[in-house]
């Protein structure tokens, strides 16, 4: 007798489940874990290995399983699923003044981000697309849309690879810090040392004209220093710096005086992003812009100090509040098919 309930209620409590799942199947995330392949060396993969293209998800408010708000009040209000006339569904993200502000009240974020994970001595490779609407408004400010961050406690320093707007959306910068000491805020002598950059500005024609560059322990490159890197020779060159520069840029698809067109506003753009935490020479940076190479850093990208509590990948809007008090204007941003991996082959799958 004691047998036939103890099999009753197992079977109850079975079904139970098989109803909840069935119940709440249409608010979890079209999450798909990502096998490693063979080839990756399992000591140096990717703590994170999923797909995440919101396909399964119910149009309005997003409902996470997998991935956190990076949340400071606001909830997941600034997180709507819509869907285009195509069938496709894509994840709408919106800042607005005072949303989730910094512990300092002079920042404001909507932001998406897998758990926090140590990746030193680890390669991840992650990517998505995003577009930028029709209405889209940019604003005279500091506006990332997208963040690799080492995490320490307390941590002050900018992430090792942040891709920003400023200047009304006519500067694109993407940079970072590769190391220091995260209790202590931003300082010319640990900027010089750790920042890596590239800077694009935007013409009067609308294309964008590489203007800047830095690498590890050098002064940056502007626009101006162009001929020394096409002058130069090797056998009387003294200007160490030029020859660094010269050789940071032999790989990078575009250079100063090119010319791209793309993040167009109302048009879908992919970003693929590489990254090596290391505190060695392996290690490296690299962004491309619907395939085209646009940071390509390879050196130490882990030399911090501290107390190292774990890595973060985010996207979505971090930006600087209005200094007036008025507040900037809503900004929304579509994103979709986020993806991270252990290599770039298999992240080229998902984002061809």
């Amino acid at each position: 007798m004691v047998n036939f309930l103890n099999k009753t209620w197992f079977l109850k409590k079975l079904l139970s489940i098989l109803v909840l799942s069935l119940l709440f199947s249409g608010s979890s995330f079209a999450w798909e874990k990502i096998p490693v392949p063979d080839y990756v060396n399992k000591k140096t993969k990717s703590p994170w290995n999923f797909y995440e293209d919101f396909e399964d998800k119910k149009i309005g408010k997003l409902r996470l399983k997998k991935l956190r708000i990076n949340n400071k009040g606001m909830g997941i209000k600034p997180f709507i699923i819509e869907k285009e006339s195509d069938g496709n569904k894509y994840l709408s993200i919106t800042v607005k003044h005072g949303w989730n502000k910094g512990s300092s009240n002079n920042t404001e974020r909507a932001e998406i981000q897998t758990y926090k994970l140590r990746s030193k001595n680890k390669e991840i490779w992650y990517g998505f697309r995003m577009r930028l609407p029709k209405n889209f408004t940019h604003i005279d400010d500091r506006l990332l849309i997208s963040q690799f961050k080492n995490q320490f406690d307390p941590m002050k320093k900018s992430p090792l690879l942040g891709i920003r707007f400023y200047s009304k959306g006519n500067i694109l910068d993407i940079s970072g810090d590769t190391g220091g000491n995260p209790a202590t805020k931003w300082n010319k002598k640990e900027s010089l040392k750790h920042k890596v950059l590239k800077k694009y500005r935007k013409g009067t024609s609308g294309s964008w004209i590489l203007t800047e560059s830095k690498i590890r322990e050098n002064e940056r490159i502007r626009t101006k220093d162009i001929w020394v890197c096409k002058n130069h020779k090797d056998e009387d060159s003294s200007v160490d710096q030029a020859l660094n520069y010269c050789k940071d840029h032999k790989n990078l698809k575009i250079s100063f005086g090119d010319k791209f067109d793309h993040l167009k506003i109302g048009q879908w753009n992919t970003f693929k992003i590489g990254i090596k935490n290391s505190y060695k020479k392996d290690g490296f940076i690299k962004v491309y812009l619907n395939n085209l190479l646009v940071q390509d850093y390879s050196g130490v990208t882990f030399n911090w100090s501290g107390n190292y509590t774990g890595s973060l990948v985010r996207f979505g809007l971090y930006r600087d509040s209005d200094p007036n008090g008025k507040g900037y204007p809503d900004q929304t941003i579509h994103y979709d098919d986020f993806i991270v991996v252990s290599d770039k082959k298999t992240l080229d799958k998902y984002l061809n």
